[in-house]
């Protein structure tokens, strides 16, 4: 926290005295803590850099080993720092900023000279922002201020989130608009499932089906992968041989470890570091294993089949909160032991009964057109 002060300072003062207009031709994007190079803004920025040559975008890495990977990639002279007084000056250069997770300079006041559009990273099936649990007096004003005060539109999915929207961030509801999410239009542009393994699987054996299971990270506990009583890990990889199916297995960076442990002749790890952002991979699975990821809103545009396994229910909702409630927007099976998940896997792929219940939670949460990257660079252009 001492850290996040000592730049606000630092920030603040340059913002102050740094007397150069804003100009609305160049474009500034920044994610995660300024050292990630994913969600909203990542997808935004690529579109913008390949489509609109009359805008100049930056995007903000404060990671040095990074930021040179991504200029040998995508070519010098779009990817900036804000640690130096050279990087925060060409940063405030920039008179739209996008973000998908904090700012890529912080002060108060910047929404005054600067147009801050948070693109988010996902639906808020779960408390976020201002909603969550605990946050001190100083948390939320320290929010409010550095935050909500400064962005001039927040993006969503769906009608049916602004109000929640607006509640988590603590702006009127006439700033959250429903433009979609530009990491989603990826959704349709893989090509193949043999592409995507590529490099992560070495095993000779034909595969027909792919299932991804990404389950949800818990602060306090290990999560468990297959928490069934009647569980044995050699009629799984059974199963799977036989259903010619590849488990993919993505769980939190802190609990690899654990994704070796059940890594096998069917089974196989997609953590970050061999796949940074599984969303513009998700066209290539069939079925979704999770519990509370909101990864499987984002499935939902796909209309597959999913899978929920929340054997913690209880304890994880009391923990978290959620916006909505669990059972009436989870459109899935949910197996309480391993005979029924292998079941559920089968009744998946080969009867899906679950079509209708998806269409309904897909009508509450996806309302904007995909894809919609254009339809956002035009609604900018335009003024909103």
């Amino acid at each position: 926290m001492l850290k996040k002060i000592l730049c606000l300072i630092k920030c603040q003062i340059i913002f102050w005295i740094y007397p150069k207009k804003s100009d609305k031709s160049i474009w500034l994007f920044s994610s995660v803590d300024n050292i990630k190079f994913n969600y909203n803004s990542k997808y935004l920025f690529l579109y913008v850099k390949n489509n609109h040559p009359e805008i100049t975008p930056y995007y903000v890495v404060n990671d040095d080993k990074l930021r040179h990977e991504l200029e040998r990639i995508h070519g010098e002279g779009n990817f900036i720092e804000t640690y130096s007084l050279r990087g925060i000056q060409k940063a405030l250069s920039a008179g739209v900023w996008f973000v998908s997770a904090g700012l890529p300079v912080y002060a108060v006041g910047l929404g005054k000279k600067y147009d801050i559009i948070n693109l988010w990273h996902g639906i808020p099936l779960k408390k976020i922002a201002l909603l969550e649990a605990g946050l001190s007096a100083f948390q939320r004003y320290y929010f409010k201020k550095i935050f909500s005060n400064n962005y001039k539109y927040i993006l969503t999915d769906s009608e049916n989130l602004i109000p929640i929207m607006a509640k988590s961030f603590g702006v009127e509801e006439s700033k959250i608009k429903v433009w979609g999410q530009p990491r989603n239009d990826s959704l349709w542009k893989w090509k193949g499932k043999k592409e995507f393994i590529a490099g992560l699987w070495t095993n000779e054996m034909e595969f027909e089906t792919l299932i991804l299971y990404a389950p949800t990270y818990r602060d306090n506990r290990k999560t468990e992968l297959f928490p069934f009583e009647d569980f044995h890990h050699e009629t799984l990889e059974r199963f799977l041989e036989e259903h010619k199916i590849l488990l993919c297995l993505r769980t939190h960076l802190q609990e690899k470890e654990e994704t070796k442990v059940w890594s096998g002749k069917n089974i196989i790890s997609v953590n970050d570091g061999m796949v940074e952002d599984i969303t513009e991979c998700l066209g290539v699975f069939d079925l979704l294993v999770t519990d509370y990821s909101s990864i499987y809103i984002d499935y939902l545009l796909l209309d597959r089949p999913m899978i929920f396994l929340p054997y913690d229910k209880s304890e994880y909702l009391k923990e978290r909160g959620m916006n909505f409630e669990y059972d009436a927007v989870t459109p899935g099976p949910k197996p309480k032991s391993m005979k029924d998940f292998l079941k559920a896997i089968e009744d998946g792929l080969y009867s899906d009964a679950y079509k209708e219940d998806r269409r309904m939670v897909h009508n509450l949460f996806h309302q904007a057109e995909y894809p919609c990257s254009e339809n956002i660079c035009k609604n900018i252009q335009n003024g909103g």
